[in-house]
């Protein structure tokens, strides 16, 4: 692909990203986001009754047809995420562990398009013994640096499944997945808890809430038993909704990040609210000694930088 640019498609299951990406720079030229992932697109499909990949690639044509910018037919575009899965745009298998800082063993297909000009190649995820990825191997390739071939640490990828992803000397040889921010959305909306907790600016009441609920997740104590007590610092007027947030919060994330305490080597991958509360919970666990961390804009970075690599 020896071009001046490319087009960028981060498709996960909630969101849709899409970049005019210039090359070598890997210069952002202009983005489209739209709050309607693989989840929804599918649900529209099924709903319609349509032929999957013609419904997918048009709808991907109407997001393109936002650009301000004008996207030449012969611009190769690039897919990761769910769009490989098998709600997605076409399902590919998974690559197997392990795969280097160069992405070249991660699966990749060019895709048949009946619907508009352009090229599309779709990557697929990753299968570890018992756990998959879709898009994160995207991002940690992007993420890998010189100095990841030469030492060996644990890449932490906060979000709805948050990823904790080991690499070894630039190889990444496996990763555990946490459904840390799945489950605090659905608690919060959808048990008893819901009337209990209320989102708000976070303060040092809200800090001292998170810190108590990071280290009730280590004390050895049930995580079922604590989250009761939320229903109980309610009634009796113990914490306000407002601090029973942060304390779930800090409870589900002290949960997630317990066993990295003995690890030596942490690279923290998030940018705002969740790097916030990812590293206040690190520092509680007192890893922050072993913790790097990786700023935002790399981070953010990191998926068109990984497609590019693939590619290339």
């Amino acid at each position: 692909m020896q071009q001046e640019s490319f087009i960028s498609v981060d498709w996960g299951t909630s969101n849709l990203r899409i970049r005019y990406v210039n090359v070598p720079s890997l210069e952002i030229i202009e983005e489209v986001v739209y709050p309607k992932g693989i989840k929804f697109v599918h649900l529209d499909c099924i709903e319609q009754d349509a032929d999957r990949k013609n419904f997918f690639l048009t709808f991907l044509a109407s997001q393109l047809q936002k650009f301000k910018t004008t996207i030449p037919s012969s611009l190769e575009i690039v897919i990761s995420g769910m769009a490989s899965s098998s709600i997605g745009l076409q399902e590919l298998p998974y690559a197997n562990l392990p795969f280097d800082a160069t992405g070249k063993t991660l699966y990749k297909e060019r895709i048949i398009n009946t619907v508009f000009e352009n090229p599309i190649t779709l990557i697929s995820g990753v299968k570890a013994v018992a756990d998959v990825m879709r898009g994160e191997e995207i991002e940690i390739v992007g993420l890998l640096a010189a100095e990841d071939t030469k030492t060996d640490a644990i890449f932490v990828l906060p979000g709805t499944h948050s990823k904790h992803i080991y690499c070894e000397k630039g190889k990444i040889y496996n990763f555990a997945t946490f459904m840390t921010g799945e489950l605090f959305e659905v608690i919060r909306k959808h048990t008893i808890l819901r009337n209990s907790l209320e989102k708000s600016p976070m303060d040092a009441t809200a800090i001292k809430a998170f810190d108590k609920g990071v280290l009730a997740a280590v004390d050895g104590v049930s995580i079922l038993n604590e989250l009761f007590k939320i229903r109980a610092f309610d009634l009796f007027e113990i914490q306000s909704a407002a601090q029973n947030f942060y304390f779930l919060s800090g409870l589900l994330i002290g949960e997630e990040l317990k066993n990295l305490r003995g690890k030596t080597a942490i690279k923290l991958c998030a940018g705002g609210d969740l790097f916030e509360l990812y590293n206040l919970a690190i520092e509680k666990l007192g890893l922050q000694e072993v913790t790097s961390i990786i700023d935002s804009q790399t981070v953010e970075q990191s998926v068109v930088k990984g497609q590019w690599r693939v590619m290339h």
